[in-house]
């Protein structure tokens, strides 16, 4: 491929995302009110062979870490999680809470009823993941 072509390319790719309109309507009260140049959204998953670590014989969590965000030190960004996978997802709890968050990540709890079945067989069998957003200052 030319150099031309793959200049092409870039540009086609990056314009949009130079015009991106990000806003955060209602920050934490302990946070500045920076420009929209300073705002930064970053989205990621923990894929679908999540490290997850027991937690309990009911639960399992995981550190999901955002330092490659690169979110400014000391003020914590604005995170939305969502538990995935191929199936039995929906009768778990905790998947869309996020705990202990900060500017380098956060860590999520799972937790399912030993009646609904067994957490530790079902997180690899149907490759449970964590896909995750957050929108935080870089300045």
């Amino acid at each position: 491929m030319s150099r031309t072509v793959i200049y092409l390319i870039s540009v086609i790719l990056v314009i949009p995302v130079l015009h991106a309109d990000v806003v955060i309507a209602e920050p934490y009260a302990d946070e500045p009110e920076g420009a929209p140049p300073c705002l930064r959204l970053c989205a990621g998953t923990t894929g679908r062979r999540s490290p997850w670590e027991w937690y309990s014989s009911e639960g399992i969590k995981q550190y999901i870490s955002l330092a490659k965000c690169q979110f400014k030190s000391g003020i914590t960004p604005i995170i939305t999680i969502s538990l995935a996978g191929e199936g039995s997802h929906w009768l778990a709890q905790g998947g869309s809470s996020v705990y202990h968050p900060n500017s380098k990540g956060f860590t999520v709890y799972v937790r399912l009823a030993p009646d609904w079945g067994d957490i530790h067989a079902l997180k690899w069998g149907k490759q449970w993941r964590i896909d995750w957003q957050a929108i935080g200052y870089t300045c």
